[in-house]
């Protein structure tokens, strides 16, 4: 896969244009004295760091921002959750994220990582597996509808020469995979970091292949279109927030680590600190939509046509918002 790269000036060019598109700043600026709340969906994984930091920080409060944190088990449930209107704004990877843009009302304002290297194959160490290739007959844990299961099922058992119908999908939430490896309900699981460094830790599971090599795997920060045209301020007072959640990430990765460590712990992880962090190692967190995006998502939603799940391919040029972002980040 083309290896990520975005220079200082490139994406200051993307946001710069953008920035004037249909006349965005005007609409924020004649909203800017209405700040209602914001309701953030987040998942309980390795992908709600960001989330986790946000809040425990209280980096909304700090400017002001009302923003109500709710946490799902996937990005399923939130994109559902934001059709439904239950949630205004929520982190998803890029297969519900596309099915939300075709079926409901979903943009992208921001992107939230580029996270590859925190999803991963992992097999039960007795079970004789050493390669995806071996997972033919076996049951694997994946959480349907997810990005992950997505990716897994239809990029790398074709990569190693497999079809959907050679292996046995169990559907298994991301954070039920430990007990259900540990327990030999499965013989191995596709899914999201902490889990599968939690299984190395724990000495029950084998990394097989993380995803890195077959897949751009964006998350991104979607929201309700309706919210935004309404209230626009309040989505750059939450990208505000947002960014200074992504500054402790790079300048004091350390004080990220405890956070996110803390909060696991409180779900019934109890593993050493150095888990998290190197879980927390494999998630490139950036805010920018990179040049790859587009393309990418394309590609994905002609798959997704193909497959009937959705109708027809979205125009991204119109789904991925870049004036709220080029706004926060002036301040």
């Amino acid at each position: 896969m083309k290896a990520l790269h975005t220079t200082r000036r490139e994406a200051i060019g993307m946001i710069g244009c953008a920035t004037l598109a249909a006349g965005w700043l005007s609409r924020a600026g004649s909203a800017a004295a209405a700040r209602p709340a914001i309701s953030f969906g987040y998942q309980a994984t390795l992908w709600g760091a960001p989330a986790i930091v946000a809040e425990d920080e209280r980096l909304f409060q700090g400017l002001g921002a009302d923003v109500r944190m709710k946490r799902f088990s996937s990005g399923k449930a939130i994109r559902d959750a934001m059709i439904a209107e239950g949630v205004d704004m929520g982190s998803l990877g890029g297969t519900p994220f596309i099915v939300g843009v075709a079926k409901g009302e979903v943009a992208a304002v921001a992107a939230m990582a580029y996270a590859g290297r925190t999803l991963m194959v992992v097999a039960h160490k007795d079970a004789g597996i050493t390669s995806i290739a071996d997972l033919k007959g076996k049951k694997v844990g994946s959480q349907r509808g997810s990005s992950t299961d997505h990716i897994f099922q239809n990029t790398i058992l074709p990569a190693f020469g497999l079809s959907k119908g050679d292996v046995q999908i169990v559907n298994v939430s991301f954070q039920d995979h430990v007990s259900a490896l540990a327990s030999r309900s499965v013989d191995a699981f596709a899914g999201v970091d902490p889990y599968p460094t939690i299984t190395e830790h724990m000495g029950i599971g084998v990394v097989l292949t993380d995803y890195s090599k077959y897949d751009l795997t964006p998350v991104l920060i979607a929201v309700n279109r309706p919210v935004l045209e309404k209230s626009p301020g309040a989505v750059v007072e939450f990208l505000k927030g947002w960014l200074r959640s992504v500054r402790i990430f790079k300048e004091g990765p350390e004080r990220a680590t405890t956070v996110v460590w803390n909060n696991f712990k409180a779900q019934g992880y109890d593993v050493p600190k150095a888990v998290i962090k190197t879980s927390l190692s494999h998630m490139a967190i950036t805010p920018e939509f990179i040049p790859e995006l587009k393309p990418y998502l394309i590609e994905q939603s002609k798959l997704l046509v193909e497959q009937r799940q959705i109708d027809r391919v979205p125009d991204w040029d119109r789904e991925l918002v870049r004036g709220p972002l080029a706004e926060a980040m002036k301040a």
